[in-house]
């Protein structure tokens, strides 16, 4: 019997992708796009982005940074076995040779080729791990940038081995364009792809059919409002880097950028502003970790836009609401299907005042997979949950099922005082309810306040019992129940003190966990008000009111 349907269209797929591969691991492909470098780097797309020099050292003693942890892979990385994909990915997209430029010195340098050349040695030929698209593309795009620090002084046969390579790479990148997937992989592609055609010196013409691919993955996945489609902030920062990247390669070949690539840049950038907090970091949704501050502003700088932080992103899904020093952002999106790192965050919000987050989400932890369908849970976001169910349906294996068909989003401002009002229906085919919430953060940004509203709209799929508020704090911040279970008072670092009341039920303190430091885990807790549901009456509503005030040190 003939397959039928989607599962018919993916086992096809399996099989062509299978075939390709075969091809590609052949000799006969190896021989085909072999290619000869040219004597010397055509032109030079200078690989501004900062290295850590600190990492530089630990690579010299051969210790890579792996998400956030220290991986010790000896002194040839390229013979080193047990590694995790996650290593292996770093390793081969060639990042950290930043890390050893900026340490700068013959040592570094020495290290440097040493290990460019161990990788021709080993990985010239195809392989599924160290040829794929993006990570091939990366490769491409730091050595291109980083050859003047390891390559123009050496000897003419290790120059000409790693123009050789580089051509070869290039070759076989430009053949699979045509196949990827919509993503950032595919700007990390169409990036390499760009950055090797002007180091390599090929026909300057050659160059308009990459900027139209580029200028077509742009369409499709930057939203009008300038926020990725994944709604994930740390691919925000990735894409708009490689759409940077982009640009100022084309500006190395002598041509100039193109409209649709400066105002995706411009738009991007305006969103990017808006995920940051008070202390520079990106706030925590949808498989994001705070990230370096110092590596973010380089890539603002490098933007070389003056747009600000919007305030709302309504095609993306994030509003901002921001008053003295206080930073509210809330996720007000639908969960996108196709990204792999949606979140069931719906209406999470995090909270920082100047530099020191307050309430956040619990982050992401690449580096841990057993992690990943816990964080992805709507209980490890400060948003409501009812009967411990998430908003939207996190399946095994990361795709997504029942989510939000819609979120509907109303704000306003009066007298430097901020509204925002967000409803979603992803508990409607689940409970029949909907969930309504209302923030205010006054003009000084001392004072937010919240409502929580559930209203019986549908005929529920069970019969709600209990709907759960959960107000995650940073690690930092220390807490206490006050008034006999009535109150929470917090306490930042720098001694700052809030406290939190609730208008209808107690206030607990349970524990948390929180991975926005690089994917790490630290302990932390969490506030929770609960909120019984089993006696409200199908035909109506039922809410409760909090609110996060601003203390005197002395409060308590």
């Amino acid at each position: 019997m003939a397959r039928g349907g989607a599962d018919g269209r993916q086992a096809e797929r399996g099989i062509g992708r299978r075939l390709r591969e075969a091809w590609y691991g052949s000799p006969l492909y190896a021989w085909r796009i072999a290619r000869r470098g040219p004597d010397t780097a055509a032109a030079v797309v200078t690989d501004a982005w900062p290295g850590d020099p600190d990492a530089g050292r630990e690579i010299l003693e051969g210790a890579f940074a792996v998400l956030g942890q220290t991986v010790q892979v000896g002194a040839d990385p390229w013979s080193a076995e047990g590694l995790t994909p996650a290593a292996l990915d770093t390793l081969h997209r060639f990042d950290w040779l930043r890390d050893l430029r900026d340490l700068g010195g013959d040592a570094a340098r020495r290290r440097a080729r040493d290990l460019v050349a161990g990788w021709i040695a080993r990985h010239g030929r195809w392989n599924r791990v160290a040829w794929r698209p993006d990570v091939l593309g990366c490769r491409i795009a730091v050595w291109a940038g980083t050859y003047a620090f390891f390559a123009e002084s050496a000897e003419d046969g290790f120059r000409h081995a790693v123009l050789d390579s580089l051509a070869t790479q290039h070759g076989h990148l430009i053949g699979v364009l045509p196949t990827l997937a919509p993503g950032p992989g595919q700007i990390d592609a169409l990036r390499g792809a760009l950055i090797g055609a002007v180091c390599l010196g090929g026909d300057p013409d050659g160059l308009q059919p990459l900027a139209e691919q580029l200028e077509h993955a742009v369409e499709a996945q930057v939203l009008p409002d300038g926020g990725h489609v994944s709604r994930s902030p740390d691919r925000q920062a990735a894409v708009l880097a490689g759409l940077v990247d982009a640009r100022a390669a084309l500006r190395a070949s002598g041509r100039d950028s193109t409209p649709v690539l400066d105002e995706a840049i411009g738009r991007m950038t305006g969103v990017l502003r808006l995920l940051r907090h008070g202390d520079g970091g990106l706030a925590l949704f949808n498989g994001t970790t705070e990230e370096t501050v110092w590596k973010l502003d380089a890539l603002l700088a490098r933007t070389e836009s003056k747009v600000r932080a919007v305030a709302s992103a309504p095609n993306t899904g994030f509003e901002r609401l921001t008053a003295g020093r206080t930073a509210l952002i809330v996720d007000t999106g639908v969960p996108d299907a196709s990204s792999g790192v949606a979140h069931a965050g719906t209406l999470a919000f995090e909270l920082s005042v100047g530099k020191e987050r307050l309430v956040v989400n619990c982050g992401a932890a690449p580096a841990e997979p057993r992690w990943d369908s816990v964080l992805k849970a709507s209980a490890a976001h400060s948003t409501l949950v009812i009967d411990d169910v998430n908003s939207t349906e996190i399946r095994p294996d990361g795709s997504i099922g029942r989510r939000p068909s819609m979120v509907r989003t109303e704000r306003w401002e009066d007298g430097g005082a901020l509204w925002l009002e967000a409803e979603h229906d992803g508990y409607l085919g689940s409970h029949g309810l909907t969930h309504r919430r209302r923030f205010y953060l006054a003009a000084g940004g001392d004072d937010l306040r919240g409502e929580e509203v559930l209203t019986y709209t549908g005929a529920p799929g069970q019969k709600p019992v209990e709907a759960v508020i959960r107000f995650h704090l940073h690690p930092r911040v220390a807490a206490s129940i006050v008034q006999n279970g009535a109150a929470a008072l917090l306490r930042l670092s720098s001694g700052a003190g809030w406290r939190l009341r609730a208008s209808d039920g107690g206030v607990a303190l349970n524990e948390s966990v929180y991975f926005g430091d690089r994917g790490r885990m630290q302990r932390t807790r969490q506030l929770v008000i609960r909120l019984p549901l089993d006696r409200v009456r199908e035909d109506g509503a039922v809410s409760v009111k909090w609110a996060l005030r601003r203390e005197d040190r002395r409060g308590g």
